[in-house]
């Protein structure tokens, strides 16, 4: 089931200590972390009170300025079970703000999964270009023509040409970008090559607990939680996942990219980003959400975490693939999402990947009639 609004008001209105498993993205807060914002926010924390930042964050998105606050993971760890785990996907510059928030609120940090990927973009700024830009328009922004509202004169190949002058000078034609070709000034020659941030290549998920009640076996006695799903999730040496409950090889907290084809780390559950094929199925209008996971990847990591016949949260739905995945292993599903359009997206996704056996007003306690594997080809 799938419920619209804010999370911190929806999980007021579940039972507490009733679910047994926490799989979530949230918002990696990829906004303002300058240190002064960092030591307000943790000030803000340790007095018990809400930290509101400013701007914006990833593609401007309003939802994304900051880390979830601990009121939030508050309201998890009420409804969560003793003993139950969780498994919280963060950013790589922004995970130890997520942790703090993850403790503050009563979790234990048991150990942090990465998982790497191969496919991902840097965000850079070229420091020899935006300095051309600076010494010759009086801007550091490298697409300047556009930036001054140059004159379109043609387009070729897609691409427009502007028509610019500068001040008393002659006219300047390009596409709209400096190239490398186009650096004239010795400053910006000393810095050709130099740039502002690294590629990304993985993304940590750290893996938390609710404290046990008692001793661990008299908790998953009492609650049906407390342990790891280990030979459920072990890898045969192919790198894939022994759903035959074959013995393989122990689970890890290192998850690859599936383009990695090196025989000596098969030992480790390979993943790849999702397909666009994967976002958009069942959509008729081919919506996305700007952070979608891959359903492989969540659906190993619902079923590392969640006992059998459990409930899996996901206080951050988004486009619903953390539901789609713990339908697809015969799990219980809840979500929260608080932006409408992504409510639409997510339910058209779970009733198709469900098989229709999820729909929007599904009770919870329904599971697909679906064999594993029947919708998705995994592992």
């Amino acid at each position: 089931m799938i419920i619209h609004g804010d999370s911190i008001e929806k999980l007021k209105e579940l039972e507490p200590n009733s679910i047994e498993a926490l799989v979530t993205d949230p918002p990696y807060g990829l906004g303002d972390t300058s240190p002064t914002a960092v030591a307000e926010c943790l000030n803000s924390w340790l007095s018990g009170s809400t930290y509101n930042p400013k701007g914006s964050g990833f593609m401007n998105k309003a939802w994304d300025k900051w880390v979830p606050d601990p009121a939030l993971w508050r309201e998890v760890y009420r409804v969560l079970k003793p003993g139950a785990h969780g498994l919280v996907f963060s950013g790589s510059r922004t995970e130890d703000l997520m942790s703090i928030s993850l403790r503050l609120s009563g979790f234990e940090v048991r150990d942090r999964l990465v998982w790497l990927y191969s496919s991902g973009m840097p965000k850079n700024f070229d420091i020899a270009k935006g300095i051309e830009s600076k010494i010759r328009f009086g801007s550091s922004n490298q697409n300047i023509w556009k930036k001054l509202g140059g004159e379109v004169l043609a387009r070729e190949n897609g691409r427009a040409r502007f028509n610019y002058r500068h001040g008393s000078g002659s006219k300047v034609y390009g596409d709209g970008y400096i190239k490398k070709s186009e650096l004239v000034t010795d400053e910006a020659k000393r810095w050709i090559g130099f740039g502002t941030c690294l590629k990304p290549s993985y993304e940590p998920i750290i893996l938390i607990r609710k404290p046990l009640m008692g001793s661990i076996v008299d908790n998953v006695a009492q609650f049906n939680t407390g342990g790891l799903n280990i030979d459920g999730c072990r890898i045969k040496t192919d790198g894939h996942t022994s759903l035959e409950g074959k013995q393989g090889r122990w689970p890890a907290n290192f998850l690859l990219d599936d383009s990695v084809q090196d025989s000596s780390i098969q030992r480790y559950f390979f993943c790849s980003k999702p397909t666009v094929a994967e976002k958009t199925a069942g959509l008729n209008n081919n919506a996305m959400h700007p952070t979608t996971k891959p359903i492989d990847l969540m659906r190993y990591l619902c079923k590392l975490i969640t006992p059998p016949n459990g409930t899996v949260l996901d206080p951050f739905a988004g486009s619903g693939t953390t539901l789609c995945a713990a339908a697809l292993e015969g799990f219980n599903v809840l979500g929260v999402e608080r932006e409408l359009e992504y409510v639409r997206i997510a339910e058209a996704r779970l009733a198709h990947w469900s098989g229709g056996a999820y729909e929007p007003s599904t009770p919870t306690d329904t599971k697909p009639t679906i064999k594993t594997g029947d919708q998705l080809n995994l592992f």
